[in-house]
């Protein structure tokens, strides 16, 4: 790779997606990306990666690896456009590599830089508020690379991973028993991911719900209809309903969580006007959700985005009210919602990931989600010890039923303790 007029020559995103035989052409990258004393690193980096903070310089690349297929809605361009404009994301924060393998651009690395305890960060955009995440790849082209190239790809894209400590990926897929993703650094297990994954809703039902499952749900729904008239609808973007929706849904959850002595992650107003802005924009995602009235009173919300044959289901709420509970409406928005989106012709659920009762009735696929960690310093290395061993602890403690209810009553104690102080304040 060469320099010339103090910018960066990049190979054609273009050229590679369409022809086998890349052609340089120069796309300059902002000089502040790296300091004087980096230059020489440029000049070695190679022709099989390359780096830049303007995002429209891989946008075609992107939307066609995306139509490869994704993961999560944190591998959409839009998803992730919408994010950097919603929390005003300083181009010197971003980051993405692509790498290449074959004369074709097989991978991409969307990333934002973050400041944890002291150390520079590289990491998703969208942290934890998606299922999982992952690299953005070629998904036929990556199959067809022998290990040697696929490891030899990411190895060139870390080069590209500069002026940082630590580069955490949080929660990536093990597609293909860690075949694709082996190479970018240290990884451990942190959790599974739960997807309902069926032809038609009838092949879901069968295989899903059985005969004492319908009967539940079948008196759950029958006391819940003795309490008023329930109805269920689908409301997407630009229904009169779907704000009214929403500010229900983002109340339940807040009680929910007051309740389980949780931190409310939508407490934020920039959080809950990101996800009105998903739903509505005219993007790749099509936002929808399913509601469950009793009465015209909203009990029961799902927020999904859908993307090709794939439905994400990336928020559950529903009333906290005591005497509704024998009808619990959550679960009947839930089974309404399953039979929705498999009459609809979507191929996949995506209920994302922690364990649930929910998950448990109506997911037939679980995957296990890694996070890898790549230290570039000492620094980053100490830091990712760190993070690995609290992944661990909180592990061990979640598999342990006695420690996990110890833990449990604990933060129901000190949950109860701050309602009891802000009531007084």
């Amino acid at each position: 790779m060469n320099m010339a007029n103090g910018a960066l020559n990049l190979v054609s995103v273009s050229t590679l997606v369409s022809a086998p035989v890349p052609t340089p052409v120069s796309t300059p990258v902002e000089r502040s990306l790296v300091s004087q004393d980096l230059e020489k690193w440029w000049d070695d980096l190679g022709a099989s990666a390359t780096a830049t903070q303007n995002i429209a310089d891989v946008e075609q690349v992107w939307r066609q690896l995306e139509k490869s297929g994704i993961e999560s809605p944190g591998q959409s361009l839009d998803f992730t456009k919408a994010w950097i404009a919603r929390f005003n994301v300083p181009r010197s924060e971003q980051l993405y590599i692509t790498g290449e393998a074959r004369g074709k651009i097989v991978a991409l690395l969307p990333l934002k830089r973050v400041k944890r305890f002291g150390a520079r960060v590289l990491t998703w955009f969208s942290g934890s508020h998606v299922g999982c995440n992952a690299p953005l790849i070629d998904h036929d082209l990556f199959k067809a690379l022998s290990v040697e190239e696929r490891q030899d790809v990411w190895q060139r894209m870390r080069r590209a991973m500069i002026d940082t400590d630590l580069v955490c990926l949080h929660s990536i897929p093990d597609i293909r028993a860690g075949e694709f993703f082996g190479g970018l650094g240290e990884a451990i297990e942190v959790e599974k991911l739960y997807r309902s994954v069926f032809e038609n809703w009838d092949e879901c039902q069968k295989t899903q719900r059985t005969r004492s499952r319908k009967k539940h749900d079948k008196q759950q729904g029958t006391k819940l209809r003795a309490m008023g008239k329930v109805t269920f609808e689908e409301l997407e973007p630009g229904h009169e309903k779907a704000n009214a929706a929403l500010d229900i849904m983002f109340a339940q959850k807040a009680d929910r969580f007051m309740q389980q002595g949780i931190d409310d992650p939508f407490s934020c107003s920039e959080v809950r006007g990101f996800y009105r802005d998903i739903f509505h924009d005219d993007n790749g995602l099509n936002g929808k959700l399913h509601v469950l009235s009793l009465d015209d009173e909203i009990v029961a919300v799902l927020y999904n985005l859908a993307h090709g044959n794939m439905m994400f289901a990336l928020i559950s709420s529903m009333s906290e009210r005591v005497e509704l509970r024998p009808g619990s409406p959550g679960k009947q928005n839930i089974l309404n919602a399953m039979r929705s989106i498999f009459e609809s012709g979507f191929k996949t659920c995506d209920m994302g990931a922690g364990f649930s009762d929910e998950k448990r009735h109506w997911c037939n696929e679980t995957i296990t989600l890694r996070t890898h960690y790549v230290p570039l310093t000492t620094r980053g290395a100490w830091i990712a010890k760190l993070h690995r061993f609290k992944y661990r602890l909180r592990k061990a403690i979640k598999d342990n039923r006695r420690l996990f209810d110890t833990f449990k009553s604990a933060r129901s104690v000190r949950s109860a303790a701050s309602r009891k102080s802000k009531a007084k304040a």
